[in-house]
C-alpha cells in the first residue's frame, strides 16, 4: 500500500482562508483564536484529517512532551491500573505516553529503552530494579530522569516508588503465624513483581518466629494453572503444610482451586494469602487473604515524580500504604477476623 501524503498547515490555511501562522496558533492555544475563525479550523482539521508534526517543535524545544514505560507485563492487572494512574497525571499534564513491553527480561528492555529514547523522550518509567550496563548507560548519555515503579527501594540515580514489598510481605505472614499456621509454604515465581523482596519478607517472618522457611520457584508468570500444579507438588513434598503464602493473588487463587479438587477445606485445614487484592481472588469463595496495594496511585505518583525530575523540581518519594484483607481464608472455626 502506497503512503499518501499527509495534510499541512497549509492544506488546512487555504481550506479556511486563513495564515498558516493562524492555523499553528490555533493547534498550540485555541483560546487565543477567534471563536468564530477557531471552529472553521477545526471543522477543516477534522475534514482533511490533520495529523500533527510534533518533529519541529522536538528539535527546537529539545522536548518531545512524551514519557516512555516500560513494564514487564501488559495482561497483569496490577500493570493496567498503573497505566491508567500514569496516563490520568500525563493528560492533565499536557504529556503523552509511549508504552513498552520488557517481558521481565532485562536484555529486552534494554531494546525498549533504546527503542524509546530514539524517539527522545522526556523521562522513563521502569517497573524493574535491575537493569543491564548498557541500558543505564544509554539513558546516562541521553540525560533523562528515570523512575522505578513497584517498590520504594531508592537508589543513588533514582527515585523507587512504590510500597515496602518486603515489610507487605512480612505483615502478611506474620499474622498468617499469629492465627495458628506453623507450616507455611511460599510459592513465588521468577517473572513476577518484586518477587524476591517479597520472599525475603516471607523468610524474615518464619525466621522471626523460629520456623524454618519452605519455598517452591517456578520459572514462568504467575498463573492459576501453574500453581495448581505447584500446590500438588508442594502437598507431596511437604504433607504436614498447613498454609500457601504466595507472591501474587493469580497463584493464591490456583492454590485454593487446587484445594478444594483434593478435599481440603479452607481455611480449616489449609490457609492461604495473596498479594494485590486482584478481583479474581476476591470473587473467590472462601475470599482470599491478600495485600492490598495502591496500583493506580502508584502510577499517579511516578508520573508526578519523574516531571518534576524533568522540571528540576526536588522530589523525595515515600513508601505507599498498603493494607492487609484478611479474607475469608484464614480464618478458622471459632475464631473472628473482625
Amino acid at each position: 500500500m502506497e503512503k499518501s501524503r499527509r495534510p499541512t498547515m497549509n492544506d488546512v490555511a487555504e481550506r479556511v482562508g486563513v495564515t498558516k501562522m493562524t492555523v499553528s496558533r490555533y493547534l498550540k492555544h485555541p483560546h487565543k483564536v477567534a471563536k468564530q475563525t477557531g471552529e472553521k479550523i477545526q471543522i477543516a482539521l477534522d475534514e482533511l484529517g490533520y495529523i500533527p508534526n510534533r518533529v519541529p517543535d522536538i528539535l527546537s524545544n529539545r522536548s518531545s512532551k512524551t514519557l516512555g514505560v516500560i513494564l514487564p507485563s501488559l495482561r497483569h492487572p496490577v500493570f493496567q491500573q498503573v497505566i491508567a494512574g500514569i496516563e490520568a497525571v500525563t493528560e492533565e499534564n499536557g504529556y503523552q505516553v509511549m508504552l513498552a513491553h520488557g517481558g521481565y527480561e532485562a536484555e529486552i528492555e534494554q531494546q525498549r529503552i533504546e527503542s524509546l529514547l530514539s524517539f527522545n523522550v522526556d523521562g522513563l518509567i521502569l517497573a524493574d530494579n535491575e537493569h543491564t550496563a548498557k541500558s543505564l548507560k544509554m539513558i546516562q548519555t541521553a540525560g533523562i530522569p528515570y523512575v522505578e515503579v513497584m517498590d520504594s527501594t531508592a537508589t543513588e540515580t533514582t527515585q523507587g516508588v512504590g510500597i515496602d514489598n518486603e515489610l507487605a510481605a512480612f505483615s502478611m505472614v506474620t499474622l498468617m503465624i499469629e492465627r495458628g499456621f506453623e507450616h507455611i509454604v511460599c510459592l513465588n515465581v521468577k517473572k513476577g513483581i518484586r518477587t524476591s523482596s517479597k520472599l525475603q519478607g516471607y523468610v524474615d517472618a518464619m525466621e522471626d518466629a523460629g520456623i524454618t522457611p519452605r519455598s517452591i520457584t517456578a520459572k514462568a508468570e504467575s498463573s492459576v494453572s501453574l500453581a495448581r500444579k505447584m500446590t500438588t507438588k508442594v502437598l507431596d513434598r511437604y504433607p504436614d503444610t498447613d498454609a500457601f503464602f504466595c507472591t501474587d493473588d493469580e497463584l493464591a487463587a490456583g492454590v485454593l482451586i487446587e484445594c478444594q479438587n483434593q478435599g481440603l477445606s479452607v481455611p480449616e485445614q489449609i490457609g492461604i494469602a495473596g498479594i494485590h487484592a486482584l478481583d479474581i481472588g476476591q470473587s473467590m469463595m472462601p475470599k482470599l487473604a491478600s495485600v492490598v496495594t495502591p496500583d493506580r496511585e502508584t502510577g499517579e505518583r511516578a508520573a508526578l515524580t519523574l516531571l518534576s525530575m524533568i522540571n528540576g523540581t526536588e522530589w523525595q518519594s515515600e513508601p505507599l500504604e498498603f493494607e492487609i484483607d484478611e479474607g475469608d481464608s484464614l480464618v478458622r472455626e471459632g475464631e473472628s477476623n473482625y
